[in-house]
């Protein structure tokens, strides 16, 4: 049995679900209330292996936020939001793995939750495209030394991801492409940076000086003579 803990403003309705689930039979609610960092500690204490927090509260975010800093380790599973890109986005940011919008009905809440507590990060094709694209877009103006390794686009993508420590199988989600194409770019990574794990990658790219970056990816320059040939 999965142990969820259901955070929502409304009694009412977080007192609903937590019956609704229980007669569903395959999570067991070891807490609910109301939403705000207040509600923290509580949760912490209680340990459960999913957070269930309702979106539709001005307190939300910060909830989620003191959340991820209390307790990183249980995934949170936003529900009652719409199919926003900036709502989807914004919840993103404040570490929140699974998505449930205001349409879905109760069946398909369970296999959000199975798939949070196993680790998964849960989100339609649509947006996986679009956190990748804005991830991908906030590595390259945070770190100008992304281009000078000529890294390739997908690359870059990957390289974004791997900063989330995401596994392969979960990258290959997340850019709908096959868990080898993954393995075959992560190598193509190691070796154009010279490390051997795949966590140096990030760091490697960090900490590398841009000309040396530069030389990294793209071997040894050719010298040119005075007319400009290559020689």
């Amino acid at each position: 049995m999965i142990r969820i803990f259901i955070a929502a403003g409304i009694r009412l309705y977080r007192e609903g679900l937590a019956e609704a689930l229980a007669r569903v039979g395959a999570v067991n609610v070891v807490g609910f209330d109301t939403c705000g960092p207040d509600v923290v500690p509580r949760i912490v204490e209680l340990g459960p292996d999913v957070i269930l927090l309702d979106m539709g509260r001005p307190e939300s975010y910060p909830t989620a936020h003191e959340l991820q800093r209390a307790a990183p380790e249980i995934p949170v599973v936003a529900f009652g939001i719409s199919n926003s890109e900036s709502e989807l986005l914004g919840c993103a940011e404040v570490g929140i793995v699974g998505y449930v919008t205001d349409d879905v009905p109760l069946k398909e809440l369970i296999p959000v939750i199975e798939g949070a507590a196993r680790g998964e990060a849960i989100c339609s094709p649509k947006f996986a495209r679009n956190l990748v694209r804005k991830l991908a877009t906030l590595a390259v103006d945070g770190q100008p030394e992304l281009l000078q390794v000529r890294l390739t686009k997908r690359e870059r993508e990957i390289v974004a991801l791997l900063e989330h420590d995401l596994s392969n199988k979960e990258i290959a989600s997340c850019l709908g492409v096959e868990v080898t194409t993954v393995k075959n770019h992560v190598h193509n990574l190691l070796e154009k940076l010279s490390v051997h794990r795949r966590s140096e990658i990030t760091r490697t790219l960090k900490q590398t000086p841009r000309t040396v970056a530069a030389m990294a990816a793209s071997g040894p320059r050719r010298r040119r003579d005075r007319s400009g040939r290559a020689s």
